[in-house]
């Protein structure tokens, strides 16, 4: 029976070290995405090996312009000589905000456009789609008691999933055209019901819903 015990606890201490070492060798595997910013020189750069940040040139002999963790894809929008770009930032209590950025191109100076607020894309007719007041899911906002401590900063900061200030802005001239409360917004649909269409087809559903609860009302 002791003979047994040994054997079992050699074997799992071998199984313990392979363990570890082999979520060590994960944590050191090389990670280095390059994603273009439209049809610029510019790239946001992910990486273990270099810092994360805007970078400008090719992927092979590209300079660190910018230093910070941004977004891509539906998180980066050009006009003109203005980039907008989704800033996350990590704070010292374990929370990721995301704040939309403008860069001046020509310098590359930085504005911070509004706090806790994530770009999504271009809707339809050409205007820049947000969400205010957003709390990332990253966050676990459910069941992280942290969130809900940020949270007393500002009262209008929605759960991931609950509802969603969405914000329609002018991208030449930064000015909010429409915004409007989503009680029921679903994170899969909100491509369908604000990036497909047209500004003018939001505000016209916006304005008659409002009619209606206005009718409800009376």
């Amino acid at each position: 029976m002791n003979a047994l015990m040994v054997v079992v606890i050699i074997f799992a201490a071998i199984a313990f070290f392979f363990t570890v070492k082999m979520v060590d060798l994960a944590d050191r595997w090389p990670v280095n995405e390059f994603y273009k910013i439209e049809d610029t020189d510019y790239a946001v750069r992910y990486s273990n090996l270099e810092p994360n940040g805007i970078y400008k040139g090719s992927e092979a002999a590209s300079s660190l312009v910018v230093e910070g963790t941004f977004g891509y894809d539906w998180g980066v929008a050009l006009e003109g000589d203005k980039l907008y770009i989704n800033e996350y930032v990590a704070t010292n209590v374990g929370l990721t905000l995301c704040d939309l950025v403008a860069f001046d191109m020509d310098d590359m100076s930085k504005q911070v456009i509004a706090e806790n607020t994530l770009l999504r894309g271009r809707c339809k007719s050409g205007e820049l789609v947000l969400m205010g007041d957003y709390i990332m899911p990253s966050n676990n906002p459910d069941v992280n008691s942290l969130c809900k401590f940020y949270s007393m900063s500002s009262p209008s900061l929605a759960k991931a999933g609950e509802r969603a200030t969405v914000i329609y802005m002018d991208p030449d001239t930064g000015q909010v055209l429409l915004s409007l409360e989503d009680k029921s917004f679903k994170g899969d649909s909100f491509d369908n019901k604000y990036l497909d269409r047209t500004l003018d087809e939001v505000k016209a559903e916006a304005g008659a819903a409002a009619s209606d609860g206005e009718e409800a009302g009376k």
